[in-house]
């Protein structure tokens, strides 16, 4: 079994709500502990291997749609049926918590899923909700890689908000394992550029409203 991990101390904490209060997004390399990290990629390794990733669509409802020319990854939703999901699930509620300490944002529930990028795979620049649904609200990436090289590229471009489409982005964030994003939901365009090799990640979303019947919305 997995014990949960703590949060990190207060200094990191703060510097998280302090980048989500001030630009809306936050980046933390070695973030997620290296047990975790570790449990994490074992399973997400063997559940791309058995195939058990299905590709990833965009839009919702009756404007769902998987789009090779826009998205190019495979998921697959965690369920909290292993150790690793549990204690990641832990993990997560922690910082549900602290968030909502600091920040006020009212967030009840978590969601989140294994995506996989082949090589090859990207996805244009985007956000994880639409504008004033009160959905989601933040996003969290995880990254699950052993090692990765900018030359790998899958790298997390990131725009601030209200970004115009032809605006350059003000980050590059490589793929590191174990490092994490935080952002808005519905105010940071970010996009993933072609990647060279397997990239192994966790995307979730705080909301502040539950899911349809249990079903996460997939929004994105």
């Amino acid at each position: 079994m997995i014990a949960p991990p703590p949060l990190p101390g207060d200094n990191r904490i703060g510097c998280v709500v302090d980048d989500l209060a001030d630009k809306g997004w936050s980046w933390q390399p070695g973030l997620l502990p290296d047990t975790l990290l570790r449990a994490l990629r074992e399973e997400i390794e063997t559940l791309d291997a058995e195939a058990a990733l299905a590709p990833a669509g965009i839009g919702r409802d009756d404007a769902f749609q998987v789009d090779r020319s826009i998205r190019k990854t495979r998921i697959t939703w965690l369920d909290d049926s292993s150790d690793a999901q549990r204690a990641f699930s832990a993990w997560a509620e922690t910082w549900r918590q602290a968030l909502n300490r600091h920040l006020m944002l009212g967030l009840f529930e978590f969601e989140a899923c294994f995506a996989v990028y082949p090589e090859g795979g990207f996805y244009d620049r985007h956000l994880d909700s639409f504008e004033g649904a009160r959905n989601r609200i933040v996003s969290l990436v995880v990254y699950l890689n052993d090692t990765w090289d900018a030359a790998d590229g899958g790298a997390l471009l990131v725009w601030p908000e209200g970004a115009s489409e032809d605006a350059p982005h003000v980050a590059t964030l490589v793929p590191e394992g174990g490092g994490v994003v935080m952002m808005l939901s519905e105010t940071i365009p970010h996009a993933v550029q072609r990647t060279e090799r397997l990239r192994y990640a966790i995307a979730g979303w705080w909301r502040v409203n539950p899911a349809t019947d249990g079903i996460p919305i997939p929004i994105s």
